[in-house]
């Protein structure tokens, strides 16, 4: 392993997880992503309504009183709701490629910077140089990975991007080109058959999620 400029040090540390991180079981990686967002709304967003909600409990010469708590409450409920539907949405891109593409062992990885949450690298076992890739985890977790020191379970095709399991901690991560302008010419070159199946996984622009 080889970390590049503003690589760090910084693990994510996850806990154990209860499925396969060997690139056997991405079902059961998604599914235990999805529960995570689904408890994280729910121990945020369903206070949050009840904050709001509460105010139609008084009768309507005191709402004004509750008013400023309903507000910070109906805020709350916004934000994680907008977090809730953009990492849903960015499990559903990697669940996409996951029933598209095979899950193939890529090391060895070069860390090249960790920048807000997003994780910039290179994957090994390619005959052409390898790009860097811009990595997400749906889970927003900070630092890296703790077990993406020797590769990544990757299922994908550089050039469009793919999805990936960490080993060992069994993070899901969502992977594009970082410089998606750039990558354009090999998209290009990549033939029809590639081209259907990056269509297919939903790889064909970038995702911004």
């Amino acid at each position: 392993m080889s970390v590049g400029e503003g690589g760090g040090t910084a693990t994510s540390g996850a806990a154990h997880v209860p499925y396969a991180t060997d690139g056997t079981d991405f079902s059961g990686a998604l599914k235990y992503h999805y529960g995570v967002v689904l408890k994280r709304f729910l121990r945020f967003g369903l206070p949050s309504a009840a904050l709001f909600g509460q105010m139609y409990l008084w009768p309507m010469e005191h709402r004004g009183y509750v008013l400023p708590v309903a507000l910070a409450g109906l805020l709350g409920l916004v934000f994680t709701s907008v977090l809730c539907y953009a990492r849903v949405s960015l499990l559903r891109s990697c669940s996409r490629v996951f029933r598209t593409y095979p899950l193939v062992f890529r090391g060895p990885l070069e860390k090249v910077r960790l920048e807000s949450r997003k994780l910039h690298i290179r994957l090994g076992e390619r005959v052409e140089p390898s790009m860097t890739m811009l990595a997400k985890d749906p889970l927003g977790r900070p630092g890296w990975p703790g077990g993406m020191s020797d590769g990544l379970w990757f299922a994908g095709d550089d050039p469009f991007g793919g999805a990936a399991i960490v080993p060992g901690t069994g993070e899901v991560l969502f992977m594009q080109p970082r410089d998606w302008a750039a990558a354009a010419k090999e998209r290009q070159s990549a033939g029809e058959a590639r081209a259907e199946r990056a269509r297919g996984a939903g790889l064909t622009k970038a995702v911004g999620h």
